[in-house]
């Protein structure tokens, strides 16, 4: 886990073309969640993982910032880490930890986020997208990845990998990949 910090702070924006292969960027941080996703242990995963420190909320509904946990005043600032799906939620470092990850999976794409991609003060936007597709699942993963680590997870969550390569080829790095 220390080799995949070390790498991920690492990290340069640039792609060099002779580093590039057919799963790797060529860029450190990028590279890192890569391995990260494909070694399906959840604990190499979790280590690239950067909580956000927000204010909770006690209001009801979805979005917006965490939810206060009993005993949490409205505003007490916690940590967190942004995930949209159908919903936005937020999820502490105890369900992290237990979290088993994504097991299985096969990397979709990579591509540069640009101002297609959702953001707001709860739901961090990463430099990179890295798109997994659990096995068994029909649905996709993207983690949201900046030179800090990985700031968002997205399940299936906005256009599919086809139309964003359709509409935005150029910021694909890697694929996205035939279904095999």
């Amino acid at each position: 886990m220390a080799l995949a910090a070390a790498t991920l702070m690492a990290g340069r924006t640039s792609v060099p073309s002779s580093t590039q292969s057919a799963t790797r960027t060529g860029i450190p941080y990028v590279d890192a969640v890569i391995e990260a996703g494909l070694s399906g242990d959840p604990r190499v995963l979790n280590a690239l993982i950067v909580l956000s420190t927000l204010p909770c909320t006690t209001r009801e509904g979805l979005g917006g910032p965490p939810k206060c946990l009993q005993g949490e005043a409205d505003g007490t600032l916690v940590q967190a880490l942004p995930v949209l799906g159908s919903e936005g939620g937020h999820v502490r470092i105890d369900e992290i930890n237990s979290w088993e990850g994504i097991g299985a999976a096969r990397l979709d794409a990579v591509y540069r986020t640009g101002s297609y991609t959702y953001s707001d003060d709860f739901y961090p936007a990463g430099e990179f997208a890295v798109v997994f597709i659990p096995e068994g699942s029909a649905g996709a993963l993207t983690l949201q990845v900046t030179p800090g680590g990985i700031v968002r997870f997205d399940h299936a969550f906005g256009p599919t990998i086809e139309e964003l390569h359709q509409d935005h080829a150029s910021d694909f790095i890697l694929g996205p990949f035939p279904t095999p």
